[in-house]
């Protein structure tokens, strides 16, 4: 047997569910969509590094991995700069990818330089605007 409450409960969360729905497509719609075609076609230079180079080393999977903690952790970076490609291979540390400005280009850089110690960090980032 279905209460009233019950059924008030069950109108109210789809209310909720399809106002959330309607609210999401309202911000994607006046939003642009996300284009890296530019930032993708870099990925194609037989010379540039690119997340497939990452070595399966432990020592060089956790020097990334390490890297990316902390630029993670950075609140004070852009979502495209939390986003860069961090590919360690060797005694090699290469940062790809387009961020905001030149601080967050330095930044990641001294991030990557703390983070691996001892190792040649190349910094290929892109400032996008």
């Amino acid at each position: 047997m279905i209460t009233s409450s019950s059924l008030a409960g069950a109108l109210l969360a789809g209310v909720l569910t399809i106002t959330a729905a309607n609210a999401q497509d309202v911000d994607s719609a006046t939003r642009p969509a996300a284009d890296n075609t530019k930032a993708n076609a870099a990925d194609r230079d037989m010379d540039a590094k690119t997340p497939l180079d990452q070595s399966n080393d432990k020592e060089a999977i956790e020097v990334t991995a390490g890297i990316r903690k902390a630029v993670m952790e950075d609140k004070s970076l852009s979502t495209s700069a939390h986003n860069v490609k961090i590919v360690t291979n060797g005694n090699v540390v290469t940062l790809r990818g387009p961020v905001e400005n030149a601080n967050e280009k330095k930044r990641i850089e001294s991030l990557a330089q703390k983070v691996a110690m001892g190792k040649t960090v190349h910094n290929e980032i892109s400032v996008a605007r």
